[in-house]
């Protein structure tokens, strides 16, 4: 009866030990399989980056070249031309030295944001004011398309917001609208303050638009492709990913609308008030 007995116990444990050994593999199991889910997410976020930062590299080269050959031009040939001419590759070693810049300071505030090391200071700004001096620096860049810029605000738009992280938003949808616009259109920014107590500021565009795919990874830093504008500006896009998390950080929200060949509208929202 007793050897019976300490069978049974025997059996018991052993039945007790096969369940704990199965239970550790299936939770080795689980594990395994999450680090190879980190692992293959980890392989895709680093492919995704070489893939866009080889896109940055390229889109910088254009107007590096671009600076070079108009230079050299006029060092060879500066002397046989009319002022006119003159002034004409001038305007677009101003205008490609301008694409350069807004790239290169893209690149670095978009480095901050994903280092957490961009500053946040909100305050009450006006935004009338900052608007309207952000169209006046980008009405020179206009002028090589003709392009105008109709700035309508309602009165008095006082927001809480950080002013650098606005005037960096709006500055890369009206130069991304600029980009895409056909000569003699016209670029419109709207603001009204919306009945929720956040200000909504737009920017519509008639130019050559986009198809759902484009729009809908038009915030995807790593979906990035290098796109052409109408006077074949390049550039990857990587403005309006800037302008998704600097607006969310500035407590708002930003959404856009297209079609193609009809033209784009971009709106973001900023609080009026402390939220």
């Amino acid at each position: 009866m007793n050897v019976l007995f300490l069978a049974l116990i025997g059996l018991l444990l052993t039945l007790v030990a096969i369940a704990v050994l199965a239970l550790c593999c299936i939770k080795l199991k689980k594990e395994l399989t999450v680090k190879k889910m980190e692992l293959l997410e980890a392989q895709q976020l680093v492919e995704s980056r070489d893939k866009f930062f080889s896109i940055v590299a390229h889109d910088l080269k254009s107007p590096f070249n671009s600076l070079m050959g108009l230079s050299e031009l006029l060092m060879l040939h500066a002397e046989s031309m009319n002022a006119e001419q003159v002034q004409h590759h001038c305007m677009q070693i101003f205008n490609s030295s301008g694409r350069l810049f807004t790239l290169v300071d893209d690149l670095l505030q978009w480095s901050r944001v994903q280092t957490g090391k961009i500053q946040y200071n909100p305050e009450k700004i006006d935004l009338n004011v900052i608007s309207s001096n952000i169209v006046n620096l980008l009405r020179i860049s206009v002028q090589e398309k003709d392009i105008v810029i109709a700035l309508n605000l309602e009165d008095n738009l006082i927001a809480y917001a950080d002013s650098n992280i606005y005037s960096t938003v709006l500055r890369n949808l009206i130069s991304n609208a600029i980009k895409f616009s056909r000569v003699g259109s016209t670029i419109y920014v709207k603001g009204h303050k919306n009945k929720d107590g956040m200000i909504e500021i737009s920017v519509t565009d008639r130019g050559i638009g986009m198809d759902k795919k484009q729009l809908d990874n038009l915030f995807i830093a790593e979906n990035k492709q290098s796109t052409t504008g109408t006077f074949n500006e390049q550039g990857t896009g990587l403005g309006l990913v800037l302008c998704k998390e600097f607006v969310e950080l500035n407590k708002g929200e930003i959404i856009a609308e297209s079609e193609p060949d009809e033209g784009t509208t971009i709106r973001f929202t900023v609080p009026s008030e402390i939220t």
